[in-house]
Order: structure tokens, then C-alpha cells, then sequence
């Protein structure tokens, strides 16, 4: 089908354990290609495909999962001050893409 890349993601890390993502994700599918945007808890995020006319902006992308992630911040800061923001690893926010995709569409990526 197509390769999934990530460009731009972070996970809200406390006591050594991830609490909330933000990310964005291309399936590269030449002309069919896509964008996702996946956010919210680690346990179940959500995965929102953009609009086609998306353009890749990658600041824009960070400026907007550290909106995403800065309630998360905060809250886990309230209990532990070492809380922190950092880089997601990319098999790892794209396997929410992949089970998205097979899920609603059976489809596979790579």
C-alpha cells in the first residue's frame, strides 16, 4: 500500500512512563498519499485523517502537538515535577496509523 512516515511527534513522559501523544503522520503513497494526525492518551488516541489540501508545514506541526501536549504536561507536573516532553519513537506512533487504517479501511502499511 504505502510507507508511513512520521514528521513530526512527542509523548508527555512521567515516572518513566508515556501519558499522552501528539503526532503527525504521511502515508506515502505517491499521488494517494495521505495525512494523520494522531493525539490524545497513549491508551486509545485518536487518529484523524486531515484534509488533502494539508500542506506539510513541519513548524506548524510542532506548534500545534505542543498545544496538544501541554494539558497532559501540566497535569502530570502536578504529581511529578520531572515531566517532560520528548520525540516519540516512529514505529511506535506509526503502529497507531497502521491499526487505524486496517481497521476502518483494511488496508496495510508498510
Amino acid at each position: 500500500m504505502g510507507k508511513l512516515l512520521v514528521l513530526a511527534s512527542g509523548v508527555v513522559k512521567s515516572a518513566g512512563a508515556a501519558r499522552a501523544v501528539s503526532a503527525y503522520v504521511v502515508l506515502s503513497a505517491g499521488a494517494a498519499s495521505r495525512v494523520f494526525r494522531v493525539r490524545g492518551s497513549v491508551d486509545a488516541p485518536s487518529v484523524e485523517e486531515l484534509p488533502s489540501a494539508t500542506t506539510l508545514d513541519i513548524k506548524r506541526f510542532q506548534t500545534e502537538l505542543d498545544e496538544d501536549l501541554q494539558p497532559a504536561l501540566q497535569a502530570a507536573r502536578a504529581t511529578d515535577p520531572k515531566a517532560h516532553v520528548e520525540l516519540s519513537r516512529p514505529e511506535w506512533v506509526s503502529a497507531f496509523v497502521r491499526r487505524h487504517l486496517k481497521q476502518t479501511e483494511g488496508l496495510d502499511a508498510d
